[in-house]
């Protein structure tokens, strides 16, 4: 089973990226996305681990990475496959994120 990012995924980990690179430099994130590829990994065998987010959405589950939240969803388009849909630093306000911004479903 693969994982998929949505938009709004691939854009949050272009900005961890680019924060990540401009603060404490290419090798610091080149070891941070090697951990975040592992939890992508742990999604990808088992999409039904993590913690229960629907109270956000139905189906929606996360697991923490680091400093990070990854949202995840198993998506019919997607063949039931799962999905990240954002990935998002823990101390970001998770009901402003449910409420006033896409979660990307």
């Amino acid at each position: 089973m693969t994982v998929k990012l949505s938009r709004l995924a691939q854009r949050d980990l272009d900005d961890i990226r680019r924060y990540t690179v401009r603060t404490w430099g290419r090798d610091q994130w080149l070891k941070y996305f090697r951990g975040l590829a592992g939890a992508f990994e742990g999604i990808a065998a088992d999409p039904d681990k993590g913690r229960d987010r629907s109270l956000f959405a139905t189906g929606l589950r996360s697991v923490n990475y680091g400093r990070h939240v990854i949202f995840f969803a198993r998506i019919p388009a997607a063949g039931d496959e799962p999905v990240i849909l954002r990935i998002v630093h823990q101390r970001r306000n998770m009901l402003a994120l449910a409420h006033f911004d896409d979660i990307g479903r």
